[in-house]
């Protein structure tokens, strides 16, 4: 009996070299986890897993910054020294706040050469406005001293030939006798004097009537009215066209002085720089006493009630990125809070060098803690939840796309498993073929694994956990 058990031992000793002997060790996860020790060769720990099913979101991870949601360069409209500059760099400012102040003076003193010029301008319409007003009065005065002159051309038409029929008749009875040569003399005289009169009277007329003819009215491409009022008013239109454009000038430079006016007060208004949002002034680029131009900038505000989350995603995952989906992210300023924002704008044009499409997503900034240039951690949420078995990426022995090999332990011996990959998450990624949940696997150590080498555990309690 004891030469028996002396012939046992003997031989487990010669068989122990050739013998893997793995201490195991299990830890909960996405499996269980068994850690053995190579007694063959003494190498590091190999540490095998049981799988299992576990509920996932389908997600991207990517690396992001914090930037701004809006940037202002705050800046002058008007030339001048920069009297006064009431922020510095960090200060908070509000829409509307008062951020620096440009030199007035000059300005001012220009608004009252304007105001002056404004006072003679309205005096100037004041008189080019009755001068029009006298010259609408004279049309109709005329008017009406035409209508005068051509009753007397008639009256004196009348007369004169009434003389020439007395003239008339006088010469009969002078040639029969009848009357004096004298007398016939003094009729011819009053004849002459009546004609010479009618003459003067046509004359003065038509003097008169000079643009207030028919002809003239027709000259101006106009209809010749019907009635006198609409005569009257047409003349008036034809004949005032100088006081009238006098009367538009005087009321055009009045308009032009108030422009300037306005535009002076405008820009006296802009000497007072405001903040055009709410947020953090960024950076200040000039100092009281220097001179601005229209182009030179104060300073730089930034708007972060609302931020961004600038995130650069590979061209394969790009595809699965839309609008409207949730992110999730920590910022390594603020170790364990964590932030949500959603995706606002994907950029659809890819980076040649990169590869990658830059996403922004908007976050909601309250108190302003999340600052421009932080560095953060996202988790995009492309998908919903959904089991799925995981391994960690270290138990791949080949990867090929979506092809890949691990070592699958059955009965103690590790054999090569074809299986087929999908999303990878960080540190681990989905098997969607060739595995099942409570499969035991090579989780860490592959390449110390050979094809049917064999694994045995601890003890009858993990043997039991691995599945076998």
């Amino acid at each position: 009996m004891k030469s028996s058990l002396f012939h046992k031992k003997h031989r487990a000793l010669i068989l122990c070299p050739f013998a893997l002997l793995l201490t195991m060790s299990i830890s909960c996860g996405n499996g269980t986890d068994t850690s053995a020790q190579s007694s063959e060769n003494g190498d590091p720990s190999i540490k095998l897993m049981t799988v299992s099913e576990e509920s996932r979101e389908e997600t991207i991870e990517v690396l992001g910054q914090i930037v701004y949601y809006e940037k202002v360069n705050v800046s002058s409209k008007v030339t001048g020294r920069l009297t006064r500059l009431l922020v510095s760099e960090g200060d908070r400012v509000s829409r509307g706040s008062l951020i620096a102040e440009i030199e007035r003076l000059p300005l001012e003193l220009n608004l009252r050469e304007q105001m002056a010029e404004l006072e003679i301008a309205q005096k100037n319409f004041e008189l080019s406005k009755a001068k029009y007003e006298n010259a609408v009065k004279s049309i109709e005065i005329r008017f009406k001293q035409i209508e005068k002159a051509k009753a007397e051309v008639l009256d004196k038409k009348v007369t004169w030939q009434n003389i020439k029929r007395i003239l008339d008749n006088r010469e009969v009875l002078y040639r029969a006798g009848g009357i004096s040569k004298t007398d016939f003399e003094s009729y011819k005289a009053q004849h002459t004097t009546a004609h010479t009169q009618y003459i003067n009277a046509k004359a003065d007329l038509a003097i008169q009537e000079v643009g207030f003819r028919d002809s003239d009215i027709r000259a101006e491409g106009l209809t010749v009215p019907k009635t006198a009022d609409m005569k009257v008013r047409m003349l008036q239109r034809i004949n005032t066209k100088i006081e009238k454009a006098e009367l538009e000038a005087a009321r055009s430079r009045i308009t032009q002085v108030e422009k300037s006016i306005e535009s002076t007060k405008i820009m006296i208004g802009e000497t007072y720089i405001r903040s055009p949002l709410n947020g953090l002034v960024a950076a200040k680029s000039m100092e009281a006493g220097e001179m601005v131009k229209a182009d030179s900038v104060i300073a730089t505000l930034i708007h972060i009630a609302r931020v961004y989350l600038s995130m650069n995603v590979s061209e394969k995952d790009a595809k699965n990125i839309h609008t409207g989906q949730k992110v999730l992210f920590t910022a390594d300023a603020f170790e364990g809070v964590d932030f949500t924002g959603k995706v606002l704008r994907v950029t659809p044009v890819l980076d040649m060098k990169t590869r990658t499409l830059e996403v922004k997503a908007l976050v909601e900034n309250p108190g302003s803690k999340l600052l421009p240039g932080m560095f953060a951690r996202a988790k995009i949420i492309t998908g919903k939840a959904a089991d799925c078995i995981t391994v960690p990426l270290g138990a791949l022995l080949t990867r090929d796309g979506e092809k890949g090999e691990l070592f699958l332990v059955k009965k103690g011996l590790a054999f090569r498993q074809p299986v087929i990959l999908g999303r990878e998450y960080s540190e681990e990624i989905v098997v969607t073929k060739g595995l099942s949940p409570g499969n035991v696997i090579v989780a860490k150590g592959v390449h110390l694994v050979r094809p049917e080498m064999k694994l045995s555990l601890a003890t009858k309690g993990i043997e039991e956990n691995t599945g076998k």
